[in-house]
């Protein structure tokens, strides 16, 4: 299909739209469930197209998606009300699920052996230096946040650490997805995604503990014995029974092969969103671990992508354009300085603290150059950090997150495209014309090696049908 026909189906489908919003505004639009599934419809198609139209001009699809959760959502267009956005949030839990499975299933511990020294070393000073440096900036910052102003110092210390874990995650989602889309693979590509799941796997644990600390000193009491027991139940608990799942769905695919796995993977992903944060265990371990059982213990972890990757794809689409509609540009401009300057110093962080973890590591030139660029992209994580923090501190949890999630959108617009321009510095993006099966070894299904015409294009995780 041609660029003017994708752009001609989308002003149609923003014209019902239009329309549906007249029918709504006049009440002639039976239930709110309507809406939804309207809202459903719109998103899956509109944003379809737009990231198509996004990757004519060579950006990531995935900001085509997050730019039409933007337009249509609440603040602009109004496409996308406050309420059915609510509704599709429930999608979000399932996709992070569904992105860590992704991501455990890509770690191979025994390929990415030669690169876990870099790996760590990058973890140690680029991530985990740069939430620190977050955290120190924020509270130097304090005079121009609101919310921190009421606190003491030793309060607004102890959140500022816990805002500066919440500001520095990155996003598997992207990473994966532009090696799909590029056909990426080589060191760069590969120690970038290994560092993002390694620090994200870090990063659960590190934000339940500093939240649990700083809820404690702003209460005034700390009770390390209750702390211990919970953080072990939330972080031991779940990579239990992730281990468990990872050994069921290797089970099902040595005796029952691929058939009805996508469906199970899909439900194991939202019971483990929605169930397991109700129990108090964290959804994220649970289908990291899940996925890491099945690429290191059953060695299937490309079969496994390959059977869910169809019915992924609109699991996708969905979260990445609600994502996009949920951002408030309305509260942007009351954080837009201190948003910023964080932005800056996150960027700066991770640049530097990737070159010097890889110069330290003793990792090729490439690695030290671009790897940080990796590093950049928000997405998933980073918002659910935002999210919980809101409800962890009630009263300065809901500025706070419209903080983060001013620099995480900034993030999410900008970082994809850079990475992407990185890879392809890098020289380890294929070209159209060099499609072929081998080229992306760690993307989840084989592309059709035929003429360029009949290329598969991939996006996300996922891979989708040829047009």
């Amino acid at each position: 299909m041609s660029t003017l026909k994708r752009i001609l189906v989308v002003i149609a489908l923003g014209a019902v739209m239009e329309a549906v919003r007249s029918m709504h505004a006049g009440n002639t639009l039976g239930t709110r469930s309507g809406l939804l599934v309207v809202g459903v419809g719109f998103v899956l198609i509109a944003a379809w197209f737009v990231g198509r139209l996004a990757s004519t001009i060579g950006l990531p699809k995935l900001t085509g998606y997050l730019g039409t959760g933007i337009v249509a959502g609440p603040t602009l267009l109004g496409y996308l009300g406050d309420d059915t956005v609510r509704d599709l949030g429930l999608v979000n839990g399932m996709a992070v699920s569904l992105i860590m499975l992704t991501a455990g299933s890509e770690m191979d511990f025994r390929a990415m052996r030669p690169l876990l020294r870099s790996i760590a070393w990058i973890s140690l000073i680029g991530v985990l230096g740069t939430a620190l440096l977050l955290g120190l900036a924020t509270f130097v910052l304090r005079s121009t946040l609101p919310f921190l102003a009421d606190l003491s110092s030793t309060e607004a210390f102890v959140v500022s650490l816990v805002l500066g874990i919440v500001l520095v995650p990155q996003s598997p989602a992207v990473v994966v997805a532009l090696r799909s889309e590029t056909g990426a693979d080589g060191p760069v590509a590969r120690t970038a995604l290994g560092t993002v799941v390694l620090a994200n796997v870090l990063l659960i644990p590190i934000f339940a503990v500093a939240s649990a600390i700083a809820q404690g000193v702003m209460a005034g009491q700390l009770d390390p014995a209750d702390t211990a027991r919970q953080l072990a139940w939330e972080i031991l608990g779940s990579i239990a029974i992730g281990l468990g799942v990872g050994a069921i769905l290797a089970a099902w695919l040595r005796f029952v092969g691929t058939r009805g796995l996508d469906l199970f993977v899909l439900g194991a992903c939202f019971v483990s969103a929605e169930v397991g944060r109700r129990l108090r265990l964290d959804p994220q371990l649970i289908m990291l671990a899940a996925g890491m059982v099945v690429e290191n213990a059953a060695r299937e972890g490309g079969t496994l992508r390959r059977a869910y990757e169809a019915a992924s794809l609109p699991v996708y689409i969905l979260f990445f354009t609600v994502t996009g509609a949920s951002i408030h540009l309305s509260e942007l401009p009351h954080v837009a300085v201190p948003a910023v300057v964080l932005l800056v110093i996150r960027a700066v962080g991770l640049l530097a603290g990737g070159y010097a973890g890889a110069r330290v590591a003793g990792a090729p030139p490439e690695v030290q150059r671009y790897v940080g660029v990796g590093l950049l992209p928000q997405a998933g994580l980073a918002i659910a950090f935002a999210l919980l923090f809101a409800r962890t501190f009630p009263g300065i949890g809901e500025p706070a997150a419209a903080l983060a999630l001013a620099v995480i959108s900034l993030n999410e617009l900008i970082a994809p495209a850079l990475f992407r321009a990185a890879l392809v510095r890098s020289g380890e993006a294929a070209t159209a014309t060099q499609s072929s099966p081998g080229i992306t070894p760690t993307a989840a299904a084989p592309v059709d090696a035929g003429t360029p015409d009949t290329i598969v294009e991939t996006t996300g995780p996922v891979l989708e049908s040829k047009e």
